[in-house]
């Protein structure tokens, strides 16, 4: 028994074994450190709710974030017809979403002017094409004038407040557009010569 306390004494009184042991607490110390820091460094545990501010101004939703220890910032600002300019349309997270304190809401907001649209030249296309791709830009109010010509369907012209509208002229977007297409009922182009009758006419003269 003796014996083996002797052992252990001059086990702990050994240089190298003591130094092992050191950096066995010092690992123990770091890691409990370590964890320690990381559990305030992310405020576990301490998240708040992201209140809604759609369809707010970004003044309102400001000081409504801010109140709720969130920070706020606007990234984008796009035109919708009918909207309120200024206003906040989307919100990134989401309201109600649970979030750290002091984290970014990204803010996306109603453009305040009007956005302006080329009209690609449409003449001589199908009235279905036309209407596709304004529709695709952002016009829906299309009012259909239909007026007698060679081929029905075909676009003739398109107008905008009784002005025709130019190849890539830039129109507010959604304004209400008049298009004229054909009807169909007029006949084809006759300036070309009936040239079997004439033939027949100088034969038999």
């Amino acid at each position: 028994m003796a014996k083996k306390e002797n052992i252990r004494i001059r086990l702990l009184k050994n240089i190298y074994v003591k130094n092992i042991l050191l950096i066995f607490l010092a690992g123990i110390a770091l890691i409990v450190f370590v964890l320690f820091f990381l559990n305030i460094y992310t405020k576990h545990d301490q998240s708040v709710n992201v209140p809604a501010v759609k369809g707010l101004q970004v003044e309102e939703a400001g000081g409504i974030l801010t109140s709720s220890n969130l920070q706020y910032e606007i990234i984008d600002s796009i035109f919708q017809t009918g909207g309120t300019p200024g206003a906040i349309i989307e919100q990134i997270p989401k309201e109600q979403s649970k979030v750290k304190q002091g984290r970014t809401v990204f803010l996306i907001i109603q453009a305040k002017g009007v956005q302006m649209v080329p009209i690609p030249e449409l003449k001589d296309y199908s009235r279905r094409q036309a209407e596709a791709q304004l529709n695709s830009l952002g016009f829906d109010k299309i009012i259909i004038d239909e007026v007698p010509s060679a081929y029905a369907g075909i676009v003739i012209s398109l107008s905008y407040k009784g002005q025709e509208i130019k190849p890539n002229q830039k129109i507010p977007k959604g304004s209400p557009l008049r298009m004229t297409v054909g009807a169909g009922g007029e006949p084809l182009d006759d300036s070309i010569p009936d040239t079997e009758n004439n033939i027949e006419g100088t034969f038999f003269e």
